[in-house]
């Protein structure tokens, strides 16, 4: 038999209505799952580590959510309830750009969520509300509802792409299952264009530099997304 699809946490109750009064709730489980996701990374959550974490034996857990899976996906959804959803008259391009921004920080915040977006995107309510938000600011692009979607999805793709490389050139704890120092591999790669095997290479890294800032960077990389997509800027046109 298949493993049951983690989604279906959310077509389930809580608790049932019957019965004695729950020690526990969802909410505190996975806001104890979060902290050792945040502190120690996704792979140090267990069923048992979290039950540890709130006084609790790891068999008990198992009336709340039914998998490490479904664990997983409550705590996506939870950090998906940082954004601000408010509604907003700025012209559609800009408020994706500020999703993408907000949900940047959320990625910094907790840095074993970036691959996640990646690998399984959740279906809980706050990332259906992020959904129904971002749909709402294109609503005046001349898209289909398809493109529409995909036009998000892709958003959260290269945001999460991009969360993912500053991590792995960061040092620290929560970073990732490895950290690679930036200042190493630039070395590498100017001998390695130095040797003159790599002439096509050695040009695109021979032109004018662009933003050395991070947060210029992505700016440039999710506002030429956007216009290329056919998003509406700030006079309107889809195209920048």
């Amino acid at each position: 038999m298949p493993p049951r699809d983690p989604i279906n946490v959310w077509r389930r109750p809580e608790r049932s209505a019957v019965g004695p009064k729950p020690e526990h709730s969802r909410a505190g489980i996975v806001a104890a799952a979060i902290a050792i996701a945040d502190d120690e990374g996704l792979a140090a959550v267990s069923i048992r580590r979290v039950a540890a974490g709130i006084g609790a034996g790891a068999a008990s857990l198992y009336r709340y959510v039914k998998s490490h899976d479904e664990l997983v996906e409550l705590m996506i959804d939870r950090v998906s309830g940082e954004y601000d959803l408010s509604p907003s008259s700025e012209p559609a391009r800009s408020q994706l750009l500020d999703l993408a921004r907000q949900g940047r920080c959320i990625m910094h915040r907790h840095p074993w969520l970036a691959p996640l977006l990646l690998a399984r995107p959740s279906m809980g309510p706050n990332a259906l509300g992020y959904l129904e938000r971002a749909l709402s600011a294109l609503e005046p692009a001349e898209l289909s509802g398809p493109a529409k979607l995909q036009a998000v999805a892709m958003l959260t793709a290269i945001a999460s792409a991009f969360v993912q490389n500053e991590l792995a050139s960061a040092d620290g704890p929560g970073h990732g299952t490895a950290t690679m120092n930036a200042k190493d591999r630039a070395e590498y790669l100017s001998e390695a264009v130095q040797t003159g095997k790599y002439p096509l290479l050695a040009g695109a890294l021979g032109e004018q530099p662009g933003p050395h800032n991070a947060d210029d960077l992505f700016t440039g990389i999710m506002t030429t997304y956007l216009a290329g997509a056919g998003v509406p800027g700030a006079n309107g046109a889809g195209q920048a």
